[in-house]
């Protein structure tokens, strides 16, 4: 790995700031997305609040001083909010090209753009977690270094849906206008890249135009034949692939950290703790289950982690927090790793 120069890292930080900024306004400006507007019914004026462009409204009241006074409100408060927000999106963009001629980024644009896109639709970090390689963007990001492109390199995402816990898809684009709640994960995915399609033979994974593919996981329901919501919307939505230890990482602590990718885009990732991480994939390069030829990669990934953790992150070399990998494999890994 390569420590970030100070430049770099004062961007980084300054690009961070400038990008949480920009979420708050935009969190802001969706309260006050859609409209008012009065509306005459049997003879009477009456003040209705629309939220969404199918017409979906609710009264308010009929008209008066209070209701006067109430949509003069709304008509400054949102005014103000979307120039606020578009504001902060200019400074975003501007960052953008800075981070971009910094080489501040490693994560490929369509990372970004996915991830984006699953913040925005209420699911990263709460439905959904971003697990394998992508996850060391992350990392990376958090302890102020670039890990040499052969550990990161990637070709694909892979997303563990907490199946379990309650599903509320959003989406809310007040610069855009797009307030239509998305019809599953696909259509979330086909928001940030139009040519995503569900793959007929792996109705789990999705692919774009350039092959980079987005993977569905959840943890095998138990006991295995135990029926489980298994996709988020319609019938043609991704349905989630089954793997048994998922529950590793589901019940690990999570961190969210803003990445950048080599466009200079910044990004959400929710990812589990870097620790449960290198547990998971030592694990991985062990294991008969594993596909020998990803073995060597795993390895990889694990010692670079590790290096990482005991380099940059000493405030995460407590690995005893982490107890939701099996005693055993944490055995090996401290066999493997000493220092742990």
């Amino acid at each position: 790995m390569i420590a970030l120069t100070d430049e770099q890292q004062k961007q980084a930080i300054n690009a961070e700031q400038t990008y949480m900024a920009w979420r708050a306004a935009w969190v802001d400006a969706r309260e006050y997305a859609g409209g008012m507007h009065w509306k005459t019914v049997k003879g009477r004026e009456y003040l209705y609040r629309t939220h969404d462009r199918k017409g979906n409204a609710k009264s308010l009241g009929v008209r008066s001083p209070d209701t006067e006074t109430l949509l003069n409100l709304f008509q400054h408060k949102k005014q103000t909010q979307e120039a606020r927000l578009k504001t902060l999106a200019d400074a975003v963009q501007t960052t953008a090209r800075v981070n971009a001629a910094l080489r501040l980024g490693s994560a490929p644009p369509v990372v970004a753009a996915l991830c984006q896109r699953l913040w925005q639709a209420g699911l990263l970090g709460k439905n959904l977690l971003v697990i394998g390689t992508n996850s060391l963007y992350a990392y990376e990001a958090l302890a102020g270094v670039r890990f040499e492109s052969d550990v990161t390199a990637t070709t694909d995402i892979d997303l563990l849906w907490m199946h379990q816990a309650k599903l509320r898809l959003s989406m809310l684009e007040v610069e855009n206008a797009e307030s239509a709640v998305p019809d599953g994960l696909l259509e979330i995915l086909q928001r940030a890249d139009s040519s995503f399609i569900r793959l007929e033979n792996q109705n789990f994974r999705a692919a774009n135009k350039n092959g980079f593919l987005v993977d569905l996981i959840r943890q095998t329901p138990k006991p295995p034949w135990k029926k489980e919501r298994d996709r988020m919307g319609a019938s043609d939505d991704l349905v989630a692939t089954d793997i048994w230890n998922m529950k590793w990482l589901l019940n690990a602590p999570r961190i969210e950290q803003i990445a950048i990718a080599t466009n200079g885009a910044m990004y959400p990732l929710t990812v589990p703790d870097p620790r449960a991480f290198c547990a998971f994939k030592y694990w991985l390069a062990t294991s008969d289950e594993r596909d020998p030829r990803k073995k060597s990669r795993d390895l990889a990934q694990a010692r670079a982690v590790h290096q990482l953790i005991t380099e940059r992150l000493p405030h995460l070399s407590n690995w005893d927090e982490i107890t939701s990998i099996p005693k055993g494999v944490m055995t090996k890994l401290r066999r493997a790793f000493p220092t742990l």
